[in-house]
């Protein structure tokens, strides 16, 4: 038999077992919540390393060039860093569909939805809350209340550390007004963005006792091009979501948690191996982000790096070969 013959042979075999797995444990208490209706919990046990990968790759990942963004001449794939100071968007346009991850604070909404517009864009298929804090889904309320939105894509948060913030509370309501309801953010589910786009949910993989470790973790991948959102997942999600098999493998790397010394391990970052990493943070924030150990360790490993608070909006598009990068201001570093 070929190697061909053997690589089919074995990835059908995978696919045997992925189908064999059972999906099932996560019911959200609909005593305690009164927006339980909202949500969609599938069950979910997710098994170790050494049963399951949750996602697969043949052969090593190419690093595509970096160039300027005129040069890519037919971009299947544009991702917007959003300036939105100390917080956090991201905006997927894909051949088929489009992604929002985050929206800022409360108060950035509005300026959210303007950036879209400008855009052409007036619909959303995907709108990712990745997790309960307001600088993420602060300004998803007045997104899902002022533009078409198809999947509200949330984690499913611990019932001890469910957050009753107004914020929160709030997006609930945007979600219950729309008509819409929240589907759980599932390790391995994938999501087709048209022409071979995808976006695969890599976390998280466990409860944990803080919201940022409760981050949705995606990763899209077009081509030989991929980038890796990460919310503000810290180091024990990190490794967990690594111990769980998922490839996080990406040409373009969303740093955790604004640059915090709390995300971004080493051996997480290695396991990465991004050609381009940027960190959504703003200018002077109280809480020193993006930290110094950070980037002398994306340094370390040759990462090109682009920051809003120094950069503004970066937007890089991709046609799965090549990457080409605009910033509002500023060339990375």
């Amino acid at each position: 038999m070929t190697k061909r013959g053997n690589r089919r042979k074995r990835h059908g075999w995978i696919v045997f077992v992925l189908s064999a797995v059972v999906v099932a444990f996560f019911v959200l208490n609909s005593a305690r919540d009164k927006h339980s209706g909202l949500f969609e919990w599938a069950e979910l046990n997710i098994p170790g390393a050494d049963v399951i990968r949750l996602l697969f790759e043949d052969g090593i990942h190419r690093y595509p060039s970096n160039t300027s963004i005129e040069s890519i001449e037919n971009p299947g794939v544009t991702v917007h860093f959003i300036d939105v100071g100390q917080a956090k968007s991201i905006f997927v346009e894909a051949p088929g569909k489009n992604v929002l991850i985050d929206a800022g604070e409360r108060d950035q909404g509005a300026m959210i939805i303007r950036y879209l517009v400008s855009h052409g864009i007036r619909s959303l298929d995907i709108v990712i809350g990745t997790h309960p804090h307001s600088d993420h889904i602060g300004g998803l309320a007045a997104v899902i209340g002022g533009m078409n939105v198809d999947t509200v894509i949330l984690p499913r948060i611990p019932e001890e550390i469910t957050p009753t913030t107004a914020t929160y509370t709030g997006l609930l309501e945007a979600v219950a007004n729309a008509g819409l309801r929240i589907t759980p953010a599932r390790p391995g589910d994938v999501y087709d963005l048209g022409k071979g786009a995808e976006l695969t949910i890599l976390g998280p993989v466990n409860h944990y006792n803080e919201l940022n470790d409760m981050s949705v973790v995606s990763r899209l991948r077009f081509g030989d091009v991929s980038f890796l959102f990460t919310g503000d997942a810290m180091k024990d999600a990190e490794e967990d979501i690594l111990a769980a098999g998922g490839s996080v493998s990406a040409s373009v790397l969303d740093v955790g948690h604004h640059g915090s010394r709390t995300s971004t391990n080493e051996r997480f970052l290695l396991a990465v191996n991004p050609a381009i990493a940027v960190i959504s943070c703003g200018i002077d924030n109280m809480y020193g982000h993006p930290h110094g150990d950070v980037i002398t360790l994306l340094r370390k490993h040759g990462q090109k790096i682009y920051r809003t608070d120094t950069d503004g909006t970066v937007v890089i598009a991709t046609d799965g070969e090549s990457l080409g990068v605009k910033t509002g201001k500023g060339g990375g570093d």
